[in-house]
């Protein structure tokens, strides 16, 4: 693991940080390419990789510490200012809520723009489970002595115990679903349906993967995750359910 590739007095170059950086940017250049074949002004990237890239970092932390809010009690500025610790679904829910209203500002369909970041959510989230992986965050499976078992013992939270490593597995699918995602897209399918599928498909995943996660349960014996989970899955249907009323009416 790598959780440090670099650092020199107070500047400190982390591998989940490399690999964010990373997935940022190449959600940005596909985001860019799907855009241009839509007919859509590209610009618009940047101006949704402005506000996604701070409130992606912040309601992932948010997320987080909503998460984990016992430990936050015990070190709150320790778990704030801690080069681990960021829940995607957070960071997903504020970077789209602040998207939405980039959409509107420059005067374009939102669900017709979400079919087009679809793909780059998917190709995002791929780099920033790798990230996870490389730097041992903590968000690991539960104890295996399978083939599949990985040790973090130089991770940000190190373990020597073999755990299933549930990062690699969530970016394996998650790049899986980027391919499927843009055959779909050839397809021509009803505004808001590509959206529709990748909520559904990278929440169901999400959802399963919860099971083998050392997370701590809340409701019904559920992780805040897979609480989440299915309500993605839920305004996934009602985003598909849209969709099929769209194509009626037209």
């Amino acid at each position: 693991m790598f959780p440090i590739l670099f650092k020199y007095k107070f500047i400190t170059i982390g591998g989940y940080g490399v690999m964010l950086g990373l997935g940022f940017y190449m959600a940005f250049l596909l985001l860019e390419r799907e855009l241009k074949l839509r007919g859509i002004d590209p610009d618009l990237a940047y101006k949704l990789l402005l506000v996604a890239i701070p409130c992606g970092i912040i309601g992932a932390k948010i997320a987080h510490i909503l998460d984990h809010f016992d430990s936050f009690l015990v070190d709150p500025w320790g778990m704030v200012f801690s080069g681990s610790g960021l829940a995607a679904y957070g960071g997903y829910i504020l970077s789209l809520a602040a998207g939405i209203i980039v959409i509107k500002k420059n005067k374009h369909n939102v669900l017709t723009i979400f079919d087009a970041i679809s793909p780059s959510l998917a190709l995002g989230y791929c780099f920033g489970r790798l990230g996870c992986h490389v730097a041992g965050d903590g968000c690991y499976g539960l104890d295996t002595v399978s083939f599949w078992g990985t040790a973090y013992p130089n991770g940000i939270v190190p373990t020597t115990m073999t755990v299933l490593p549930t990062p690699l597995f969530e970016s394996f699918f998650s790049f899986l679903l980027v391919g499927l995602l843009l055959a779909f897209r050839k397809r021509g399918l009803p505004t808001g349906r590509l959206f529709s599928i990748y909520l559904m498909l990278s929440a169901s995943a999400r959802f399963m993967v919860e099971f083998i996660r050392r997370c701590p349960e809340t409701f019904l014996n559920l992780t805040q995750a897979q609480l989440t989970a299915i309500l993605f899955i839920l305004i996934g249907i009602a985003c598909w359910m849209y969709s099929n009323k769209l194509e009626v009416e037209t």
